[in-house]
C-alpha cells in the first residue's frame, strides 16, 4: 500500500495530512531513525480528520478505509488520493526523520501483512525495499529551535530521482520512463516508497541509492551516537524560509546527495554565511542543478519541482561551496540492454590524498602528508566534486589521483572554503567534503578509512559549533595561559558528549 504526505516536513506535535490510496483498509504506524540500522516504532497515531477516508477505532487502534475509485496517475501532476490528518500518538515528540507505514488490515483491525504484524508488535524495520514501499518519509521540524544544528534532508533530490507514475529528471532504464522537467511532490517516493531506476551500490546493497536510508539514516545514526542534537528540516523549508529560521542556528549540515537546490535556498544559505553561520557539507554533487518549486513555492503547500538547466552558469555553486561536480568526476554503471539489468557495479579504489596534515580538520587523525586514506573503501565516488580550474580560495586539505575514465574527469577534493560574501568580518565558513560517499564510510566500523573520516566529521562539527575552541579555552586554563601541545594531540576523543 502507497501513501505521501501533503507537506513535507510538520511542526513536532501537530497534525499533519498524509494522503492515501485509494480502495483500502488499513493501519498506520509511526517510526522514527534513531540510533540503530532499522527504524523503530514509537506508536500509532491519533486522528483529526479525513477526506474521502472513514476512521474507527478497534481495540484502541484506528483503522482507515479509503473510497473513490483509483485513477491513473503521472510523475508530473497532484495524485490528489483521500487524506488523513493525524498527529503520533506520542507526548513529547522531538524533532527528527520518522516514517508513516501503512500496513493493511483486516475487519476487526488485525494485520493482513508481515509487515503489518511487526508493526502491530512494534518490532523495528529496515526502511528499505520492499517494506518501505509502504512508507512516507515524514520530518518533524522544532517548535522552536532547540539545538545549533540545523540539519537539511534533501527532499529535492529524492524526488528527482523517483519515476513513481512514470517518469522523473533522468531516465529510467528499468521501468522504461525518460527524462522530464518536472515532477509532483504529491505522490509517493520523497525519500521513502520510491520507483528507482538506479543501480544497486556495490559498497551497500541494503538500500537503494536515492533514498533517505541510503544516506541521511546513517548520518542521523552518527550524530545520535556522538550527542551532537539537531533541528531538522528540508530543502522546502530551506526555501520558504518561514519554518526555518537559519540565523538561530550555528551550523547547517547537508549530507548525501544534495543536488538540486534553488535560487532561493542559496540565497539563505549565503546569508547565513556571511551573518556567521557555518556550513558542513558531507554530500557529493552538491548544488549542481537548479530548480524551482513552482509559482506557489512560497505557500503552504508546494505541489512540484521543476528542473531549470543542466547545472548553474559556470558551475557557480563554487562560489558558495567552493567545490563543483563540473571539476570533479562521477563513476556510473552501465546498463546492459540484452541482460536487462545494470553491470559493472565497481569502480576503482580511489581515495584522498593528505595535502595539510596540521590544519585542524585533521586534528587527532594521525595522518601525515602524502598519505592517502579511504582508498580501500571507494571513499571517492560515486560522485564527487572538484575546485575550479581558476583558484577560487578554496583550501585543499585532500585531493584524489585524476580521475580518468570517470564521467567529467577531474580531481575530487575535500577541505574549507570562506566564500566572497561582503566584508567578511563575522563571516562563516564551508568544509565540504566533496563525496556522495563519505556517509557509508562513516558509518561502517570496518572500513580501513573508518575512524579517520569519523575523526573529520566529529573535528568539523565541534569546530563550527564553536567546541573547539572551548576546548582551547579549557586547556589554556589548565596550563597556566599556555597551550603547550599540539591541538591535535589533546582534541576530545571521539565519543564525548556534546552539550
Amino acid at each position: 500500500m502507497q501513501l505521501y504526505p501533503l507537506q513535507t516536513s510538520f511542526t513536532a506535535g501537530d497534525y499533519f495530512d498524509l494522503a492515501v490510496e485509494p480502495r483500502r483498509r488499513f493501519s498506520i504506524a509511526i517510526y522514527q531513525q534513531q540510533d540503530a540500522e532499522s527504524m523503530v516504532s514509537v506508536g500509532g497515531v491519533i486522528a483529526a480528520g479525513t477526506r474521502d477516508v472513514m476512521a474507527v477505532l478497534i481495540n484502541g487502534r484506528y483503522v482507515f478505509e479509503s473510497s473513490r475509485e483509483r485513477k491513473p496517475v503521472r510523475f508530473d501532476s497532484d495524485w490528489d488520493w483521500p487524506t488523513i490528518t493525524i498527529k503520533p500518538e506520542t507526548e513529547g515528540l522531538e524533532s527528527g526523520a520518522y516514517a508513516a507505514i501503512a500496513y493493511e488490515v483486516g475487519p476487526k483491525g488485525e494485520p493482513l501483512t508481515d509487515l503489518g504484524r511487526r508493526c502491530v508488535a512494534r518490532q523495528p524495520i529496515l526502511a528499505a525495499p520492499p517494506d518501505s514501499d509502504s512508507m512516507a518519509l515524514i520530518v518533524a521540524r522544532p517548535r522552536s529551535p532547540s539545538a545549533s544544528i540545523a540539519y537539511v534532508v534533501p527532499i529535492a533530490t529524492y524526488h528527482a530521482y523517483n519515476s513513481t507514475g512514470g517518469g522523473c529528471f533522468y531516465g529510467d532504464p528499468i521501468h522504461r520512463t525518460h527524462p522530464a522537467s518536472k515532477v509532483t511532490l504529491l505522490r509517493p517516493g520523497g525519500g521513502l516508497g520510491a520507483q528507482i531506476g538506479e543501480p544497486d551500490d556495490a559498497y551497500d546493497r541494503r538500500s537503494p541509492r536515492q533514498c533517505f536510508t541510503h544516506w541521511d539514516a546513517k548520518f542521523v545514526r552518527w550524530l545520535r551516537a556522538h550527542d551532537f542534537a539537531c533541528d531538522f528540516y528540508t530543502d522546502v523549508d530551506l526555501h520558504r524560509a518561514t519554518d526555518l529560521d537559519l540565523t538561530e542556528y550555528r551550523c547547517m549540515l547537508s549530507v548525501g546527495h544534495h543536488e538540486y537546490w534553488s535560487q532561493a535556498m542559496r540565497d539563505h544559505v549565503a546569508r547565513f554565511i556571511a551573518g556567521g553561520g557555518n556550513l558542513a557539507v558531507f554530500s557529493g554533487n552538491t548544488c549542481y542543478r537548479p530548480v524551482d518549486f513552482g509559482a506557489d513555492a512560497d505557500l503552504h503547500h508546494v505541489k512540484e519541482m521543476n528542473r531549470l538547466a543542466e547545472h548553474w552558469p559556470d558551475f557557480n555553486e563554487s562560489n558558495l561551496l567552493g567545490l563543483s561536480f563540473g571539476y570533479g568526476g562521477a563513476k556510473y554503471s552501465v546498463w546492459s540492454r540484452i541482460r536487462r539489468k545494470w553491470v559493472k557495479l565497481e569502480r576503482e579504489p580511489i581515495g584522498f590524498t593528505v595535502r595539510h596534515a596540521d590544519h585542524w580538520v585533521f586534528a587527532g587523525t594521525g595522518v601525515k602528508d602524502g598519505q592517502t586514506f579511504g582508498a580501500d573503501d571507494r571513499l571517492v565516488g560515486y560522485e564527487a566534486d572538484g575546485v575550479p580550474q581558476t583558484p577560487n580560495g578554496f583550501t585543499t586539505l585532500a585531493n584524489s589521483a585524476r580521475l580518468v575514465g570517470w564521467d567529467v574527469g577531474g580531481v575530487a577534493a575535500m577541505g574549507v572554503f570562506t566564500p566572497d560574501l561582503g566584508d567578511g568580518s563575522h563571516q562563516g565558513q564551508v568544509f565540504n567534503c566533496g563525496t556522495t560517499d563519505w556517509p557509508r564510510v562513516l558509518l561502517d566500523s570496518g572500513a580501513s578509512s573508518h575512524a579517520i573520516v569519523s575523526r573529520i566529521t566529529f573535528n568539523v562539527i565541534r569546530n563550527f559549533l564553536g567546541l573547539a575552541a572551548l576546548d582551547d579555552s579549557r586547556e589554556s586554563a589548565a596550563h597556566g595561559g599556555t597551550v603547550e601541545a599540539e591541538r591535535g594531540e589533546h582534541a576530545a576523543p571521539i565519543g564525548v558528549g556534546n552539550a
